[in-house]
């Protein structure tokens, strides 16, 4: 359903501001999560830090090229996060010029459940690769692999796939309203 003309203007009286909001929000997330690979993987002392705290194992002697695999793997991550954000942005914009229940809505919606659900798997794959890896400079009886799944990974999976499912029912909505147009 494409809002008339007079009535975008009421929408975005209504909406605008929580539309304007939520795209800014989802591009400073992108921005911000890349800042935080960035910081992370490009400190030395801190990745041995932190992997040496997480897993009990002294990270002396961890390498570029295994903090550069797991910047790498990150970074995966953060691309399929990244097109989850933009999907977002595209989809609020789409709101902000009256395409609601439309099969364009639809399309975003399924992206970024998509693109989200990718990303939390991506997530939980990639840790037991990562720190296998951040290991692998260690005497092989002290090479580890963790693979923590935690709650919030499960809550982000079910909120990633209810996404997917709505956006089945905003294109069910699209076809049912372009059918009573076809009528009218």
């Amino acid at each position: 359903m494409i809002v008339a003309a007079g009535g975008v203007d009421a929408l975005r009286e209504r909406i605008g501001w929580l539309c304007q909001a939520i795209r800014f929000a989802a591009a400073a997330y992108a921005v911000w999560i890349l800042g935080i690979v960035l910081a992370h993987w490009t400190n030395a002392d801190r990745v041995a830090r932190v992997y040496g705290g997480w897993l009990k194992v002294d990270m002396a002697g961890l390498e570029a090229w295994q903090r550069f695999v797991g910047f790498g793997v990150s970074m995966v991550i953060w691309m399929l996060a990244a097109a989850a954000c933009y999907g977002v942005w595209r989809l609020f914009s789409g709101f902000l010029a009256g395409r609601i229940f439309t099969a364009d809505a639809s399309l975003w919606l399924r992206r970024i459940g998509l693109f989200g659900l990718a990303a939390a798997v991506a997530d939980v794959a990639a840790r037991p690769v990562t720190t296998m890896v951040m290991t692998l400079h260690l005497q092989p009886d002290a090479r580890t692999y963790a693979m923590p799944i935690n709650p919030n990974d499960l809550v982000f999976m079910l909120f990633f796939c209810s996404l997917i499912a709505l956006a089945h029912i905003y294109k069910t909505a699209a076809d049912i309203a372009d059918d009573a147009a076809q009528i009218l």
